[in-house]
């Protein structure tokens, strides 16, 4: 089965970062970027996208939430026992939400990423492409594979996808304090 994520990861995080902290980052990014950024909020909503792709057939759904992707892949291999492989390059994330993780020195790809979906499904590519159709943004990332390997690729470089770990959002909180 292909793995396939709608939308965009770490919208959640950029949305909220840019609301929080919309005085410090505009002191950084210019005003437009920023309203960019905050309008991610705007399409945190999954339950249309989720009746969307029960439609076309998809088999297993998650919702990207605290620790983002590389939490979301790591449960998903869990429950189905099974290895994948992902292309990181692949998986869908704005420039702002780039811009800004990196500003705060947190990983996009470890972050609040609520109103993106991980799906797993047979021909991922047609499902992507009927999606869009329905005006939902979707990219496949990968595929399950058999065994255990949790195998991410960038660049021709490969390494293991890690143990869920505590959502990067929670250090500029502590950051704060």
């Amino acid at each position: 089965m292909d793995l396939i994520v709608t939308k965009w990861i770490a919208m959640e995080a950029t949305a909220m970062l840019a609301a929080d902290r919309g005085e410090e980052l505009g002191r950084r990014f210019p005003a437009p970027f920023l309203r960019g950024a905050g309008k991610l909020g705007e399409q945190i909503t999954v339950e249309a996208d989720r009746q969307v792709l029960l439609g076309l057939g998809a088999e297993e759904i998650c919702p990207l939430g605290e620790g983002g992707i590389f939490t979301a892949l790591w449960r998903l291999a869990e429950k189905l026992g099974a290895g994948m492989e992902v292309n990181l390059r692949q998986i869908p994330v704005k420039q702002e939400s780039i811009e800004i993780c990196e500003y705060f020195d947190i990983n996009p790809y470890n972050v609040l990423s609520a109103g993106s979906l991980l799906v797993a499904a047979p021909q991922g590519a047609a499902l992507a492409e009927e999606l869009a159709r329905e005006g939902i943004p979707a990219a496949v990332i990968g595929r399950l594979t058999d065994g255990n390997d949790r195998i991410l690729w960038n660049d021709g470089n490969k390494r293991f996808l890690d143990r869920p770990q505590r959502d990067e959002f929670y250090k500029i909180k502590e950051r704060r304090q």
